[in-house]
């Protein structure tokens, strides 16, 4: 696995830590002492510049709108935008949407794709996960108990 650091990656890095400088850190004050509407339209602000800049979604596929990042460069990504908790929020890579972003990439029909996977790479609407089992921690996937099995054809 080759671990270099290409030149167009190097740009996109400090791109972003002059972005995550001038732009997103600033906002953490409001996030934490101000009021939710100011904090909204903040990160709306920011995460339009993101997108003026060609940095929105990297590590999404190119083809639903995302820059479609190696393993390696989407860790590089993760570790410049992690440095604020707004981050990956501005930049569209928010968890839960991200690892449903993984999951409709794969697995959903066409149809599933353009009416749920474009507009949520887009930053045009959000996903949940959610699940609840009585014996067990809902918010932790690894302590799940729930099993599916073939039942006939489906």
């Amino acid at each position: 696995m080759d671990f270099g650091v290409s030149n167009e990656m190097s740009t996109m890095l400090e791109m972003i830590r002059e972005f995550m400088d001038r732009e997103v850190i600033p906002l953490e004050g409001e996030m934490l002492h101000g009021d939710p509407a100011t904090l909204e339209a903040g990160v709306k602000a920011a995460q339009a510049k993101v997108k003026q800049m060609g940095l929105w979604a990297p590590n999404h596929p190119v083809e639903f709108g995302g820059l479609g990042l190696s393993m390696v460069d989407h860790g590089l990504f993760a570790e410049a935008v992690g440095r604020s908790p707004l981050g990956m929020t501005v930049f569209g890579t928010q968890a839960p949407d991200a690892g449903n972003i993984e999951i409709l990439h794969k697995y959903a029909t066409n149809e599933q794709k353009e009416r749920f996977l474009r507009p949520l790479v887009a930053g045009e609407i959000r996903s949940c996960f959610s699940i609840t089992e009585p014996e067990t921690s809902g918010s932790n996937p690894v302590l799940f108990a729930t099993t599916a099995v073939t039942d006939g054809d489906d």
